[in-house]
């Protein structure tokens, strides 16, 4: 059985995976995902949301913390973002 467990875990934390994914780049089509080099042990999944210049930062923080919130409601993970701002040199190749 906790074989079974783990693996429902992760099936779980996949889907929330792709489901902020999708929800951050239907948002932010140029928005670029990154896991967070030091995740927080308190947290299922640790993502850094880059985006160009043009987006405010904090309205992009406010709306991560709304679609985290509903997914982390769904599907019981515990999901921490950051936002920061694409190099320029990324920002101008999209």
């Amino acid at each position: 059985m906790p074989h079974r467990t783990k693996k429902s875990k992760s099936r779980t934390l996949a889907e929330a995976v792709l489901l902020l994914s999708q929800r951050v780049h239907a948002c932010y089509p140029q928005a670029v995902m990154t896991p967070i080099e030091v995740p927080y042990t308190d947290e299922d999944l640790t993502v850094d949301v880059a985006v160009p210049d043009g987006y405010s930062i904090r309205e992009v923080s406010d709306t991560l913390i709304r679609l985290c919130l509903e997914i982390e409601d769904a599907l019981g993970v515990s999901i921490l973002t950051q936002v920061s701002r694409l190099p320029h040199k990324a920002s101008e190749a999209s």
